[in-house]
């Protein structure tokens, strides 16, 4: 003690007292309250410094000790300034000092401690407060703890939202309180909903012991019809199954069999035992369901991922010299809109060195439709005098083609630059040349209408400055300038991408300015790339109806969503690096993903996953599935999806060569295990043409008829006319929807159309 009170007069109080505060070990920190220097010294309260009270708070808020807390009541301070806002809270709680305002989270994190005094004081505040916020985190906190849970029912506390109180009264066990709070299971379908993966694992567990509960429609959701058909994951399928089953409840079941995916139905109806539905019709599609072996449509199904995923062969390889031995190499194809047909445009023979120099009319070019189904040029003209870069089929045996600018005629020899760049319109009549006066054209596009179109141009306004110009064509033309680029000054229009209705024209430029033009109501849009820097290219670029994608210098993918209006800067993911960024980005609707194709480096397909909305989470993984192609892509390759979306085409750009790609199997993989209850008339049209597919095996063949008639019995009461058409039906309702249906079988359903002369 003399020692000790030597230290105080010569280091000082602050000194002695902060090197007695922190021992070196816990169990010094325990024993160190119980030392004669706490008797002797601090028996005057005043006297007591500061840390040395926020050191026994620490100490006691840590580890209830009876004579840690005596001393803290005899000296009766609250922790100081310098300690945590929880410390100083927790000692005020502990002093029964009811001033200042209640921390509702500090007060329920104290409120869940049972095992220690300032647990007590807490829930003792929070049923005298009853602060809606405190009392919702310790509701909370029940749910993972007995204790907490058995005091919210013995105080009928619970959450203030209801679906939350529905939750929390099936997790405690509060029969009566559920019933009472929701009885047709609503409130509990939403909270089953919002909850976690796990969180739903365990809330089916207390449904369980509940009792008594819907369980398919808190499960399957209820918030609307179209929802109601989605289907359960496999454990909430297998959770559900086992519940109806047990409660004999085979109605129920037969309807929630139906909407699942086709495998999960074929072993549903094996859990029926001898019971059978009542309806005839009923009982064809039952029936054909219980005769399918589970394992072997399992087989079948599981096999169609498998099949694609080390490479890709081309059905179909073109060679362009074998359909005319003039034809050499091409520089530019599309798809028909049905894609039944490729527009093709490329370089003719033009003889060798030895040959002496062209003469200035000479052909240099072709262009051409070719039919698939035949392989043989339905249209071919090979006397262009310029360079072609650019073709849209337009249908109906109908195509355009874009000439080069001068400076990329590799046959100007004379330095000559005065050509304007023109299109030509070709067509079952001829061809017709339309007039640009354009320097330069930067893309050709198929849009909405007859045989209408869209040419992307600069053209000269001063002898320093270009103009993009935007014009649009119809069947033979002329072309008219509608003025939407004016004012983009210093912009060159590079038309990289058109959505699936050819409405929207996404335009982009070497400065990484990206715009969108709805050519249906005369909007352009300015978007934001988020980089505040300027890229050397923008492209490859694609675009869904909801969606625009490109792939930076560097490899991010740059996303925007719907609406392509705002002024938000896109979502930027990183994808790829620079060495590795994709040839070409394109939007398949028969897949309803993006697809990324490289055909230059280790040649590849990539199927994308990117998030449907600005505010849907980024998945861990962009590419969640990587398919080889033969390499044999060559220079300067040209690719093109089908407007359907099941069809890849790549030309390589220099040779003679075109190969199509049938993407069906891949299609067939995220159709053929799509719930059938999110299936609609275009689904089913879908699957009739796939049906017909010479690719496919007798196995996957009649697995699609299985399909179809479970979907043509689940839509079979719709009369479908029009938009509409397109929404899932829930099994057992009755819909009509009006205006025009196309491509659909009419057995077992009615359709009724509008035909053009106003007929029914």
């Amino acid at each position: 003690m003399r020692a000790v009170t030597g230290a105080l007069d010569s280091l000082g109080h602050e000194t002695v007292w902060r090197t007695w505060a922190e021992p070196p070990t816990s169990g010094a920190s325990r024993r160190r309250w119980d030392s004669p220097l706490v008797a002797e010294l601090l028996a005057d309260s005043t006297r007591v410094p500061d840390l040395l009270v926020d050191a026994a708070w620490r100490d006691w808020l840590a580890e209830h000790e009876a004579g840690v807390w005596s001393l803290l009541e005899r000296w009766n301070r609250t922790a100081s300034a310098c300690e945590s806002r929880e410390a100083r809270f927790l000692s005020r709680l502990a002093l029964g000092d009811g001033g200042g305002a209640v921390d509702a989270r500090l007060l329920a994190d104290a409120a869940v401690r049972f095992g220690h005094p300032i647990g007590e004081r807490a829930r003792a505040r929070l049923l005298v407060l009853n602060d809606p916020e405190a009392v919702d985190l310790f509701c909370t906190a029940a749910l993972d703890s007995p204790e907490v849970a058995a005091f919210c029912v013995e105080h009928h506390l619970a959450p203030g939202d209801e679906v939350r109180r529905a939750v929390f009264f099936v997790r405690t066990g509060q029969r009566e309180q559920y019933r009472a709070l929701d009885p047709d299971g609503a409130l509990l379908a939403l909270g089953y909903r919002s909850a976690s993966a796990e969180e739903r694992a365990t809330l089916r567990t207390a449904i369980t012991a509940l009792g008594g509960i819907d369980t398919l429609r808190v499960l399957a959701g209820q918030l609307s019809r179209q929802e109601d058909v989605t289907s359960p994951d496999g454990q909430e399928r297998a959770y559900l199954i086992e519940q109806l089953t047990e409660g004999e409840d085979w109605e129920r079941l037969w309807r929630f069999t139906l909407p699942l995916p086709l495998a999960a139905a074929v072993r549903t109806v094996h859990s029926f035992g001898a019971w059978r539905p009542r309806g005839e019709d009923d009982r064809r599609v039952f029936d054909a369901l219980r005769a399918a072996d589970p394992r072997t449509v399992d087989e079948h199904v599981n096999a169609l991922p498998e099949a694609p995923a080390s490479s890709l062969d081309p059905h179909t390889r073109i060679r362009l010299d074998e359909l005319d031995e003039r034809i050499r190499g091409v520089a530019d194809l599309e798809f028909a809109p049905d894609g039944t047909q490729l527009a093709l445009a490329g370089a003719v023979h033009v003889g060798t060195e030895s040959d002496g120099g062209l003469p200035s009319v000479a052909p240099v070019s072709w262009a051409g439709i070719m039919d698939l189904g035949s392989a043989t040029l339905s249209r071919l003209h090979c006397d262009f005098t310029y360079p072609l870069v650019g073709v849209a089929h337009l249908g109906c045996d109908t195509m355009v083609v874009a000439e080069a600018d001068a400076y990329a005629d590799p046959h100007n020899v004379d330095g000559d630059y005065s050509h304007v760049a023109n299109i030509h319109y070709v067509d079952p009549g001829g061809v017709r040349t339309l007039d640009t006066g354009a320097e330069e054209i930067l893309g050709v596009e198929r849009i909405a209408g007859d045989r209408a179109f869209v040419v992307a141009a600069s053209v000269d306004d001063t002898d320093t400055f270009e103009s993009p110009v935007l014009f649009t064509g119809g069947p033979g033309g002329p072309l008219v300038a509608d003025g939407l680029l004016d004012g983009l000054d210093d912009f060159e229009p590079l038309i990289v991408a058109v959505d699936p209705d050819r409405r929207l024209v996404a335009l982009f430029d070497v400065l990484y300015k990206a715009v969108v033009v709805d050519l249906h109501s005369s909007v352009v849009n300015r978007l934001d790339d988020g980089s505040g820097t300027a890229e050397d290219t923008m492209t490859p670029a694609a675009l869904s109806s909801s969606t625009l994608v490109s792939c930076s210098a560097s490899g991010d993918l740059h996303v925007w969503h719907d609406p392509l209006t705002s002024t938000e800067p896109a979502l930027t993911i990183p994808a790829w690096s620079a060495a590795t960024r994709p040839t070409a980005l394109a939007w398949s609707p028969a897949l309803n993903r993006f697809l990324a194709i490289d055909v230059t480096q280790g040649p590849h397909l990539e199927i994308l996953d990117v998030p449907p909305t600005r505010d849907a989470a980024v998945p861990d993984r962009v590419v969640v599935e990587r398919i080889a192609l033969p390499d044999n892509a060559g220079p300067a390759p040209i690719v093109r999806l089908s407007p359907k979306g099941d069809e890849l085409a790549v030309g390589r750009g220099g040779h003679e060569t075109v190969d199509l790609y049938d993407l069906t199997v891949l299609t067939l993989r995220s159709f053929v295990t799509r719930p059938m209850g999110t299936m609609t008339h275009h689904d089913l049209a879908h699957l009739v043409g796939m049906q017909e597919h010479p690719l496919l095996d007798d196995g996957i063949r009649t697995v699609l008829g299985l399909m179809r008639a479970c979907l043509e019995h689940r839509l079979r009461h719709d009369m479908a006319i029009g938009e509409a058409a397109g929404a899932a039906v829930a099994p057992g309702d009755f819909e009509i929807e009006l205006g025009e249906v196309q491509g659909r079988r009419r057995s077992a359903r009615t359709d009724v159309a509008a035909s053009e002369d106003g007929k029914g």
